[in-house]
C-alpha cells in the first residue's frame, strides 16, 4: 500500500519536482479519508488543521455571496490537485468552503505533520509558497466587478447548461468549411485549454466557454481561403482584409440566430475583437486568453515556442488581457508539465485499449520498445521527467496505426510504395493524438520523429543529427531492435513460421544500418546494455 501511495504522490503536480526522499516522507504521514457526494470537507471560518490531496473524485471551492444567501463556486479540483495550505502556512481560518461533487477520496496531512515537513524540507516549503502565489480568484477584483459577476450569477452553484450535440456537429462542419482541419483542431485545442482555465477561475461558466471555443471562428466562413491562411500564420493584412476580419465575431452570432438559446449562451463571442479586456464579458476574457495562446503556439498558425508565447501575452497584461486570467493560463501550463496528470493518464489508457483491440502486436511491440528505451535512459542517467517522457512516448509511439487498414498493417509481404507511404503517416497520426492536450508539446515532438534518421533520410520531416529530439533518437534504436527481435507477419522462416532474430543477429543488422540510421553513441550504449544483460542471463 505504501508503494502505491508513494507512486501517486510522485505524480501530484505540486510534488513532481521533489526528490524521492521527501515524497516518501509525505507518503508516510498522509491518511486516506473518504467523503460521500455533496458533503463538506471543511467550511469557511473554521480553523485549519489539515492539508489535502485529491486521490479520486472532485471537489468544489465555495464561498457565500455577500448577502449569505447563495453558494458561489470559485474553483473545481480534480485528482492530483491540492488544497488547504493557506490556513496552515498563514495561521488563519479557512477562507473558503470545500464541498464534494461526487464520491471523493482525499489524502489528509495533519497540521503537526505538515509543519514538520515544511521545517525539515526547504524544497517543499518553496513549492507550498509557490502554490499560494499561484492561487487566483476573480473575486479579488474591485467591488464593482465582483458585484457584476455575482449579479450575473456566473458563480452560482445551481447554474446548469446543456450541450446541443446536433449543433456541435454542425459547428465542426462549419469550422472545416471555413478553415479546414487546421481550424477544427485549433478550436478543439482552445476548448480544452479554456475549460481547464475556467475550472480555477469560474467553473460554472465552463460549458458556455467550451461551446464558445468550438464555434468562435465559424464566422470565418465569410472570408476567402487566402485571407484565412494569412491571418492564421500572422501575415500582414490589407486594411480591407482587416475590416473583413473584424466582422467574423458578428457573423458567428448571425449564423446562430435560428438557435436563440445557444446564441444567448455564447453571445460573449461578439466581444472577442475588443482591444481592452474590461470591455469583454468574463467568458470572452477567458476564451480570448486561451484562443490567443493556442494561435501563437499552434504549428499551423504562428508556431511560436510556448515560453515565448506566454511571455508575449504577459506583455499585454492589463490592456488586452486580464492579468488574473493570464496567471491562470500560466498555472495550467505549469500543472501539465507533470505529464501524468490523472486526466491525461485516463486518456492514454483508453488509446491503448483501443490499439490492443485493433492490433495486439502493435501494443506488445510498443511495450517492448518502452522496456528497451528505459534501459537506455537509465544508463544515460536521464532526468526523472525525461524518463517519464521516454516511457510514455515509447508506449504510445505507434497509436497512429489505429488509422491504418488491416490489409496494410498486417500484410504478409513487402508493402507497395503507395502502401508504405500510408504506413509512414502513422508517426504524424500518433503525434496528433496528443497535440491538443496542454503540456504535451515535448511528447508530440518525440512521437512524431521516432522514424527520423541521422542522415536525414527518415520521415516525416527529414530531420538530421541533433535536430532530431534526443528521446526520439533513443526510441529509434529501441524500436528497430524490437521489430527485429520479435516475430513479424511479413518475415517467415523456412517452415512458414513468423521469424525473429537472436540478439547478435539483431545487433549485426543494426550495425549494418550505420552510420546514417542511428545516433552512434546511443547505439553503442544499447549494444553494451544488451550484451551485458545477455551474459548475465
Amino acid at each position: 500500500m505504501k508503494k502505491e501511495i508513494i507512486h501517486f504522490m510522485s505524480y501530484v503536480p505540486l510534488f513532481y519536482s521533489l526528490p524521492e526522499p521527501i515524497i516518501r516522507q509525505i507518503a508516510e504521514r498522509v491518511h486516506l479519508k473518504q467523503f460521500p457526494a455533496g458533503t463538506f470537507v471543511f467550511k469557511e471560518g473554521e480553523s485549519g488543521d489539515s492539508f489535502y490531496i485529491v486521490k479520486s473524485g472532485h471537489v468544489q471551492v465555495i464561498q457565500l455571496s455577500p448577502d449569505g444567501k447563495e453558494e458561489l463556486v470559485m474553483a473545481h479540483f480534480d485528482p492530483g490537485d491540492t488544497f488547504g495550505e493557506m490556513a496552515l502556512l498563514l495561521s488563519q481560518t479557512r477562507s473558503a468552503t470545500i464541498k464534494t461533487s461526487d464520491e471523493v477520496e482525499l489524502y489528509e496531512l495533519k497540521r503537526d505533520d505538515f509543519i514538520y515537513l515544511m521545517q525539515h524540507n526547504p524544497e517543499l516549503l518553496i513549492q507550498m509558497n509557490r502554490l499560494i502565489d499561484q492561487r487566483v480568484s476573480l473575486l479579488d477584483l474591485s467591488n464593482n466587478q465582483q458585484e457584476d459577476f455575482i449579479l450575473q450569477k456566473k458563480f452560482d452553484a445551481t447554474r446548469r447548461v446543456d450541450v446541443d450535440l446536433i449543433m456541435l456537429d454542425l459547428v465542426f462542419k462549419l469550422n472545416k468549411a471555413a478553415g479546414g482541419v487546421e481550424q477544427v483542431e485549433h478550436c478543439k485545442a482552445t476548448a480544452i485549454l479554456a475549460q481547464e482555465m475556467s475550472k480555477i477561475l469560474c467553473p460554472m461558466v465552463s460549458q458556455e466557454i467550451v461551446s464558445g471555443a468550438y464555434l468562435h471562428e465559424i464566422g470565418k466562413i465569410s472570408l476567402s481561403k487566402t485571407v484565412v491562411e494569412k491571418e492564421r500564420t500572422g501575415q500582414p493584412l490589407t486594411p480591407e482584409e482587416q475590416e473583413q476580419m473584424s466582422k467574423i465575431w458578428d457573423y458567428s452570432m448571425e449564423i446562430l440566430e435560428p438557435h436563440k438559446l445557444l446564441q444567448k449562451q455564447t453571445g460573449f463571442i461578439a466581444f472577442m475583437g475588443k482591444k481592452k479586456f474590461e470591455e469583454m464579458p468574463l467568458e470572452a476574457q477567458i476564451l480570448k486568453v486561451a484562443d490567443d495562446y493556442q494561435q501563437l503556439t499552434n504549428p499551423h498558425y504562428r508556431n511560436m515556442p510556448p515560453a515565448e508565447a506566454l511571455q508575449k501575452m504577459k506583455q499585454a497584461n492589463g490592456s488586452l488581457y486580464n492579468p488574473k486570467i493570464v496567471k491562470a493560463l500560466e498555472n495550467i501550463l505549469e500543472k501539465f508539465k507533470s505529464i501524468l496528470a490523472e486526466r491525461q493518464k485516463t486518456y492514454m489508457r483508453c488509446i491503448n485499449r483501443a490499439l490492443d483491440i485493433k492490433d495486439s502486436y502493435t501494443l506488445s511491440h510498443s511495450l517492448h520498445t518502452q522496456q528497451m528505451c528505459l534501459k537506455i535512459g537509465e544508463r544515460m542517467n536521464l532526468s526523472r521527467r525525461e524518463m517519464d517522457m521516454l516511457s510514455l512516448s515509447s508506449e504510445l509511439h505507434d497509436v497512429g496505426k489505429i488509422f491504418i487498414e488491416d490489409e496494410i498493417l498486417n500484410a504478409p509481404r513487402k508493402l507497395t510504395n503507395e502502401e508504405f507511404d500510408i504506413m509512414k503517416k502513422h508517426s504524424i497520426w500518433s503525434a496528433n493524438f496528443f497535440a491538443e492536450i496542454p503540456g504535451m508539446d515535448d511528447l508530440v515532438d518525440i512521437v512524431r520523429h521516432h522514424h527520423e534518421k541521422m542522415d536525414g533520410s527518415g520521415y516525416p520531416d527529414g530531420l538530421t543529427g541533433k535536430n532530431i529530439p534526443n528521446l526520439s533518437r533513443i526510441m529509434t534504436v529501441a524500436d528497430v531492435y524490437s521489430a527485429l527481435s520479435t516475430p513479424r507477419v511479413y518475415r517467415m522462416d523456412a517452415q512458414g513460421n513468423r521469424k525473429a532474430f537472436q540478439l547478435e543477429e539483431c545487433l549485426n543488422i543494426m550495425d549494418g544500418m550505420q552510420p546514417g540510421h542511428f545516433d552512434q553513441d546511443i547505439l553503442s550504449c544499447f549494444k553494451e546494455i544488451m550484451r551485458t544483460q545477455n551474459i548475465r542471463d
